[in-house]
């Protein structure tokens, strides 16, 4: 794991979105974060390094930032896998609660409604 700072996409990702020291970023694969990571959040981030194993890290970065389907698709299949890691069924629902909100946040340049996040996940 590596700082933020240290991500070589970091000013890019400040023209869209809403970064703040808490936000963390997975490219070509490692994680750039200033906190410690918990189980559940690292298999998120592990699955947009896988995603980006698929078609390569510059490209997937360059349509996460200008594409908003690609990157709400790429988020709920990351989501997904983050949800299925909690097996408490009440723990999970909260963390769903959480994440459909983020993910209609503009941490993610509010792409989606928080009702529809949450059908999608």
């Amino acid at each position: 794991m590596k700082l933020q700072v240290d991500f070589p996409y970091l000013e890019q990702y400040r023209k869209k979105f809403k970064v703040t020291d808490r936000t963390i970023f997975a490219y070509n694969k490692e994680i750039y974060s200033n906190y410690e990571l918990s189980e559940d959040l690292l298999l998120h981030e592990i699955k947009h390094i896988e995603q980006q194993n698929r078609i390569g890290a510059d490209l997937w970065v360059e349509k996460y930032l200008n594409n908003r389907q690609f990157r709400l698709n790429e988020e709920v299949e990351a989501y997904q896998a983050q949800l299925a890691f909690i097996k408490d069924r009440n723990q999970r629902y909260k963390l769903k609660i959480l994440c459909a909100k983020t993910l209609s946040s503009d941490l993610y340049g509010n792409i989606i409604t928080f009702d529809k996040a949450l059908k999608l996940l």
